[in-house]
């Protein structure tokens, strides 16, 4: 059985670990593009004329963006009556940040939460539920504000002139949600899907009669909790929601705050919450992106928006400043911790 165990994380190591090559080589590849594009008279020395005030705020910002990410499943959690370390919660922020950025769709960061949860003895349906709660909560308030701002922006607007680019984005949309009603409120569906999938399995003789049984019965029995959790935190503690609705409000805000500072240190007069909109249509087209973290789609889609009243010069060293504090260090932390706990483990209940 170890050594199952052991061959099956060596396998989701190798797995992580190609999806993180392929995020480096499409990232690599966009910046290299976009830097013969826009960013050959770039020069990076305008960091080290940064303010001081400028580089301390950055930092404590990036705390900030770390903590308040892991507040918001957090108190999802509490909602949930669900008792945890905050401790542990970081490190799991962490572990999404690395590999929801290196897979497709940004679809293995809360699959990967889940796991680590369930190690920590909570039961599957229940930390199913609290990142799919969390990951919804984030999708509505930005796939409710970005539709707007963009038909209110006649320059974003006219960037996409001959495109049915709204038609493609409605269908999406209505996709996206109609995934989440399935899997909140058609637990029916999923038993089928379950019961389908595993009979198949069993036909073909992969998987044997007893592991058919408690297999099934498992995963029905956490579909079923699932529902359950979702349930209870609609009807849960009302402070635990607000919190929890603050604090991805919060989350987001600090995300979308770093390219204000930036551009402040550039010298730039901005205005803020024109700064915060931009970035949240770029976020929103992220969204859209099939490829390991966006890679490609959130460069292009950044360097596109921002260049409109940002100097050619400048371009490069915003955008690889700006991917580097919203993604890179969290990605790299979330490397070693992700390392530490597959290999020593040493956060599973015994």
């Amino acid at each position: 059985m170890e050594n199952k165990n052991n061959q099956g994380k060596k396998i989701s190591l190798r797995k992580y670990m190609f999806y993180f090559v392929l995020f480096l080589i499409i990232s690599a590849l966009t910046l290299y593009y976009i830097y013969n594009l826009l960013g050959k008279e770039s020069e990076f020395k305008i960091f080290l004329e940064f303010p001081l005030p400028v580089i301390s705020s950055l930092f404590v910002l990036l705390m900030l963006y770390f903590v308040l990410d892991g507040l918001r499943l957090f108190f999802i959690l509490k909602t949930l009556q669900i008792e945890i370390e905050f401790l542990h919660i970081l490190k799991l922020v962490f572990i999404n940040l690395f590999v929801s950025n290196i897979t497709p769709l940004a679809t293995g960061g809360g699959v990967a939460q889940v796991y680590f949860l369930h190690r920590k003895g909570i039961p599957l349906g229940s930390a199913t539920a609290a990142t799919t709660i969390r990951t919804a909560l984030a999708t509505t308030i930005i796939f409710t504000a970005a539709p707007p701002i963009l038909l209110n922006n006649q320059k974003l607007l006219a960037s996409f002139s001959g495109i049915p680019i709204f038609v493609y984005l409605f269908i999406f949309i209505i996709l996206y949600f109609l995934v989440f009603y399935i899997i909140i409120f058609k637990n029916r569906f999923l038993k089928k899907v379950v019961y389908r999938a595993l009979n198949f399995l069993k036909e073909k003789n992969i998987i044997s009669a007893d592991k058919y049984d408690s297999g099934l019965r498992y995963m029905l029995e956490n579909i079923n909790l699932f529902g359950e959790r979702l349930s209870f935190f609609l009807k849960g503690n009302k402070v635990h929601i607000f919190l929890s609705v603050l604090f991805t409000i919060l989350f987001l805000l600090a995300e979308f705050s770093f390219s204000v500072l930036l551009l402040i240190g550039m010298g730039y007069q901005i205005n803020y919450l024109s700064v915060i909109f931009l970035q949240l249509v770029v976020v929103f087209f992220m969204y859209f992106a099939p490829t390991p973290g966006a890679a490609g789609v959130a460069e292009g889609g950044y360097s596109f928006f921002f260049s409109s009243f940002v100097s050619k010069q400048d371009i490069f060293p915003l955008l690889f400043a700006w991917r580097f504090l919203t993604k890179y260090v969290g990605i790299f932390i979330g490397i070693l911790v992700f390392l530490f706990l597959m290999t020593r483990g040493e956060d599973s209940n015994e």
